[in-house]
């Protein structure tokens, strides 16, 4: 039997797209590979969540579900330099520290969308290296693509000749814990655009595994010295499909397949694209022409306090 651990990190408003995503790594595992799939969720996660999410793994074999909520003091993240930003795109950060007993956790982004069993993916030989990854498809070579100008200029900064990578995918050796470590410490944060994964290429430059393509590929242009074999063959035969330039259910007109196949593991999850559509349009917040006023859902928030409800 092989054993993989699998984490994602969630809230309400996407807890039903990693119920999908979940629903993909299960029903595509070969039926000697178990996996351990752990949750590190904010406190006020609803049990609702829970409750379906762990009545779903209970209906396929050798499937586990381990889930952890993280109160604000766990987070080394919750300081001034990160506030801005919602403090579950750092869980990722820090899942040494809740889960020790791991040697090695496969991280995966709640939109990614499964096709394969993962156990070749989770045994990689990583050598030295403390992570596992993709590197992301911006394009450095465009000068009038903001993003991807930004990632030439950081890679020139921090990068000592690798790649940037995209922390969508990521296949951790837990057992580097002072490398792990090192993601918390203070940093001038006005220097970062996307925080988790400009941290995880700014310390880890030299310590980064290059995985291929085909394990965090997405619809989209690529930058003119991207490996072009690798690319090939991830675009016949990707395993693992991120959703990080077009949301899965605008799909339905430009990749019919994919969304068929989204649709079907939707099925699984006992939802729908345009259900999760809505759910999630739910917690979106509305600006208004009131200063400081915004709704989200059927709540009216003043500077981000409720005041009331529609």
């Amino acid at each position: 039997m092989h054993k993989i651990n699998v984490l994602y990190c969630f809230d309400n408003k996407f807890w039903k797209t990693a119920l999908v995503s979940m629903c993909s790594l299960m029903h595509n595992k070969n039926t000697d590979t178990e996996i351990d799939i752990y949750c590190m969720v904010p406190q006020k996660t609803s049990n609702w969540a829970r409750w379906k999410i762990q009545r779903t793994v209970r209906k396929f074999k050798n499937c586990r579900l381990i889930w952890r909520k993280i109160i604000p003091n766990e987070n080394p993240f919750e300081t001034y330099d990160f506030k801005k930003w919602h403090p579950v795109i750092f869980y990722r950060l820090f899942a040494h520290k809740i889960f020790p007993n791991l040697d090695r956790m496969l991280y995966l982004d709640s939109d990614t969308l499964i096709f394969g069993d993962l156990w070749e993916l989770f045994q990689t030989d990583m050598g030295d290296n403390v992570i596992g990854a993709v590197r992301d498809m911006a394009l450095v070579d465009n000068p009038n693509n903001y993003i991807g100008q930004y990632v030439r200029e950081f890679t020139e900064k921090h990068m000592k000749g690798g790649h940037y990578i995209n922390s969508g995918v990521l296949l951790m050796d837990m057992t580097k814990r002072a490398e792990l470590d090192s993601l918390g410490q203070p940093i001038d944060s006005k220097q970062l655009v996307c925080p988790d994964q400009d941290l995880l290429n700014m310390r880890f430059a030299g310590r980064i595994l290059y995985l291929s393509l085909k394990y965090n590929f997405t619809y989209a242009y690529l930058p003119s010295d991207y490996d072009k074999t690798d690319a090939e063959n991830a675009r016949s035969n990707y395993v693992i499909y991120h959703f990080y330039t077009r949301k899965p259910f605008q799909l339905h007109y430009h990749q019919r397949d994919l969304f068929a196949y989204y649709t079907k593991m939707c099925q699984i999850a006992g939802t729908s694209p345009m259900r999760i559509a809505r759910h999630e349009d739910q917690f979106t917040p509305k600006k208004t022409h009131i200063p400081g006023i915004k709704i989200v859902g059927n709540r009216i928030k003043l500077f981000g306090i409720t005041v009331g409800q529609i």
